[in-house]
């Protein structure tokens, strides 16, 4: 399920690109948006797919010693526990995966450079060793050992952002995210399920799949509003520090608070300041804090901001 705070980045990274580019219409910019975020769908699966490439990979490589020859001892009898993984076996199995890359033709196949690398670096894994020295095989161990692959040996691997890049721009910023996903989804495998078990929904809920698109909306509607007095808190402010990417952050955040009562401020503010601090400069955060804090006190007061309570609990 892909979370709100990547919601939050792709709004700006739409938002970013509209106003630089000058000329795109409203409607243009939404469409982005929807396209970006059904990417990052794409991402997910491929990710999975990317799991399955390496076991198939790591067959290979056995066949490949089998067939040599004069093969090693080690070759004529290999050690199977990895290319027999259960988990492997479930995502191979499982017939949404196969779907959903086969209609949106996702395919690792011309990328056997990048099979190597993470099997040569996840061979030499201490948590690899281990995993292969134990006779003894459990479900809950062949689940640890492909959340370590994820967790380890794809996001620190410049090769794999090369390769996403060529293939689209907009997963450059989303294989994080993605990759807590597709952990999220190896964990909630159970070792009897069918091979039509569901994987992880685009959005967990409706309020999430509208959340977009109701703040890039609302981002828009009060543009202008909000640019006069971001303007008007920011006089005092050395014009070197007023980034532009602070203050769209800023037009973001006060869309935000103003939309979604339902979300107590103080998660806003946080979501985007560690937002600013990805996206901006060092001292981005202290600045959106600081003029943030400032414009929502006031218009809390004046009623311009209304929110139900601090307390309520939401998916962030």
């Amino acid at each position: 399920m892909i979370s709100r705070r990547l919601l939050r980045i792709k709004v700006l990274k739409v938002l970013f690109a509209h106003i630089k580019s000058g000329n795109q219409s409203q409607l243009a910019t939404e469409k982005e948006l929807a396209f970006s975020i059904n990417k990052t769908y794409d991402l997910y699966h491929y990710v999975l797919l990317l799991l399955i490439k390496t076991g198939d990979y790591a067959q290979n490589r056995i066949d490949i010693g089998k067939h040599k020859y004069l093969p090693t001892e080690e070759e004529k009898n290999p050690n199977t526990k990895f290319i027999d993984n259960t988990v492997i076996k479930l995502l191979r199995q499982n017939k949404n995966l196969q779907n959903y890359v086969q209609q949106e033709k996702l395919s690792w196949d011309d990328s056997s450079e990048l099979m190597k690398k993470i099997y040569n670096s996840m061979i030499n894994s201490d948590y690899y060793s281990k995993y292969m020295l134990n006779n003894k095989r459990s479900f809950a161990e062949d689940k640890q050992l492909i959340c370590k692959i994820l967790e380890h040996e794809i996001e620190d691997l410049d090769y794999i952002y090369t390769l996403l890049e060529e293939q689209n721009l907009y997963w450059i910023d989303d294989l994080g995210f993605v990759l807590s996903m597709a952990i999220k989804t190896i964990k909630s495998f159970k070792v009897n399920q069918d091979n039509y078990t569901e994987l992880l929904p685009l959005y967990q809920d409706e309020s999430n799949a509208k959340f977009a698109i109701r703040l890039l909306r609302r981002v828009f509607a009060d543009y202008d509003k909000t640019e006069i007095i971001i303007d008007e808190y920011t006089k005092n402010w050395d014009l070197e520090r007023l980034a532009f990417m602070d203050t769209l952050i800023l037009q973001i955040l006060l869309a935000e608070v103003r939309e979604f009562p339902e979300i107590p401020v103080s998660i806003s503010i946080d979501e985007y300041l560690e937002i600013a601090k990805y996206f901006s400069s060092p001292t981005s955060s202290a600045f959106v804090n600081g003029v943030a804090d400032k414009i929502i006190n006031k218009e809390i007061k004046e009623k311009n901001i209304i929110k139900y309570s601090e307390d309520i609990s939401n998916e962030n």
